[in-house]
């Protein structure tokens, strides 16, 4: 088998397809674009796709990743080509790059997601630097976090690891989040936005307009992106 990296938006009316109707969406364009998946064995068998983290609902991205395994080898651009002529619109696949060295699943890579967030802000741009400035200089930061065993406080300030103002105009803030993603820890940009709007008093407000810019690995030491990972850069 051979196993690819493949790289993905979802933008417009595709971000409201959920994380499964995201997979099954993978699998139904595979099949009709009539590519050579590969299937597990047994008596069960499963296509061999897995996303690399997991997006939440409403929230557009342009760096979703998938890996997928196929049966033998083909060409990144026909596996382009010929997935974007059967996915839905607002689903597109940006690159797809050849795994041929033995690496982890992406999703075991994941440790950080870079997100742009668009609000309404009433004060000048230093009243803004100053709440921001508020959540980076503090050393906890606790939240009441919903799970299955029921509500707890929560301490997310370690999956907070930056927070940048990029444009401030007519009262139009645009900020940049950086946050643990993945299996060693997830934080919502919803939860820093909320913090936003407790932090500055209700001055910065709006429904967020949020969009997932990049997934991030740690390599040695420093923060690249899923494909330059896997592309050994």
């Amino acid at each position: 088998m051979e196993r690819y990296l493949i790289k993905f938006s979802k933008k417009d009316s595709a971000k409201y397809i959920s994380h499964l109707d995201t997979m099954r969406t993978l699998h139904r364009a595979v099949r009709r674009a009539q590519l050579p998946i590969y299937y597990s064995k047994g008596f069960n068998p499963h296509a061999s796709i897995s996303i690399a983290s997991p997006l939440s609902l409403g929230i557009e991205s342009s760096c979703e990743y998938a890996d997928i395994e196929f049966e033998s080898f083909l060409e990144k651009n026909y596996i382009l080509n010929s997935l974007n002529a059967v996915l839905p619109e607002g689903i597109k696949i940006i690159d797809v790059l050849h795994v041929k060295e033995k690496m982890k699943p992406s999703m075991a890579l994941v440790e950080g997601a870079k997100y742009i967030v668009k609000l309404k802000y009433d004060e000048d741009i230093e009243a803004a630097k100053s709440t921001v400035n508020l959540i980076l200089n503090a050393e906890t930061i606790e939240i009441i976090k919903k799970s299955k065993s029921g509500e707890k406080l929560e301490n997310i300030r370690p999956f907070i690891k930056d927070i940048v103002i990029k444009k401030y105009e007519e009262n139009n803030l645009e900020l940049e989040f950086l946050l643990s993603c993945g299996s060693r820890g997830n934080l919502s940009p919803n939860a820093v936005v909320e913090l936003l709007y407790k932090k500055s008093d209700g001055r910065i407000y709006d429904h967020p307009e949020i969009k997932r810019d990049e997934l991030y690995c740690i390599k040695n030491n420093k923060w690249i992106d899923l494909l330059s990972y896997f592309k050994g850069k």
